[in-house]
């Protein structure tokens, strides 16, 4: 059996920083992912685009590492805006009724120099 493989990187996209899942989120690479939702938060504010369209696999320990890095965006004032959710992450946020816990990144609100 293969081993489960998760990449975590950030991206400049035209108008934000995102976060971004690839490959397999389950009991063993839960841990990689907190560490990089914590580590966003810490150097790059509160809110959170995470982009789990590359995103392959996700069980319940990978929903308990999104729910922890949700829990330390609200601590710090910000949220996790889930961005080209991939159909697992939003079937199991949606089965555990979790989805509202996590908006879609166009619901972000936006600095008012933003929109000029």
């Amino acid at each position: 059996m293969p081993e489960a493989s998760l990449s975590c990187y950030t991206r400049r996209d035209p108008t934000e920083l995102v976060l971004a899942f690839e490959g397999t989120l389950d009991l063993a690479t839960a841990p990689r992912a907190t560490q990089a939702l914590q580590e966003f938060i810490e150097q790059h504010g509160p809110d959170v685009v995470l982009d789990t369209a590359r995103l392959d696999f996700i069980d319940s320990k990978g929903v308990g590492a999104l729910l922890t890095g949700a829990k330390a965006a609200l601590q710090a004032g910000g949220k996790i805006y889930l961005l080209n959710p991939a159909t697992p992450v939003r079937k199991i946020l949606e089965m555990c009724g979790l989805l509202s816990l996590f908006p879609a990144a166009s619901e972000r609100p936006r600095p008012a120099c933003a929109a000029e």
